[in-house]
């Protein structure tokens, strides 16, 4: 059977699949998440360690293999356009995928924008570093070529389920509860996300 062929014959289930996912997907927003108030200006030029984090609370500290997580699991919801690329080429725009792909893509945005927030906010890494970072990740636009759709299918219910689980057990070792709160609201949508792809 051909590729083409599959994916007419599962769409209906996909359909289904993205519904249900509507259905039970909370709505939620950045801005009520990230705390505001532990931020103040960058100096320009500034050199930031890790002393300059501020977690609301002396004595928190995030653990450098923590950071690094932080650091990795944005830039993969960075890349975020190239991902929308090869999903849109893949499945095309005017079916459950395309709507499925349009309404991930916004999620995957949300996600960026409230742990990009959370970090430049906390201090909780190197701005600097982390915007250059970004700049050569989008700019390289790499992505997984999985070679047609039914790998790209299966390489996108992997990948959500490794970010699910990166996002969930980074936040559990942050220490800080607001940043916990952060990435286990993150995992909870790429969990809800699992069960979209998982036709």
């Amino acid at each position: 059977m051909e590729v083409a062929q599959i994916l007419a014959e599962i769409e209906p289930v996909a359909g289904r699949l993205l519904e249900r996912h509507m259905g039970v997907a909370k709505e939620w927003f950045p801005h009520e998440m990230v705390p505001y108030d532990r931020g103040k200006n960058f100096e320009s030029g500034a050199q930031w360690s890790p002393g300059d984090a501020d977690f609301g609370d002396a004595g928190i500290e995030i653990d450098e293999p923590v950071r690094d997580a932080l650091f990795l699991n944005l830039l993969t919801e960075d890349n975020l356009p190239y991902y929308f690329r090869d999903i849109d080429r893949l499945f095309g725009s005017d079916s459950s995928y395309g709507e499925w792909a349009r309404n991930w893509t916004a999620e995957e945005g949300r996600h960026s924008i409230v742990m990009r927030d959370y970090m430049t906010v906390s201090r909780a890494v190197d701005p600097v570093a982390l915007e250059r970072a970004r700049m050569i990740q989008v700019r390289g636009g790499q992505v997984p070529d999985p070679g047609d759709a039914i790998e790209a299918l299966a390489y996108v219910s992997m990948q959500e389920l490794a970010t699910r689980i990166s996002h969930r057990n980074t936040g559990k070792l942050m220490k800080d509860e607001i940043g916990t709160a952060i990435m286990s609201r993150v995992g909870n949508d790429e969990t809800s996300t699992i069960s979209s792809t998982a036709t």
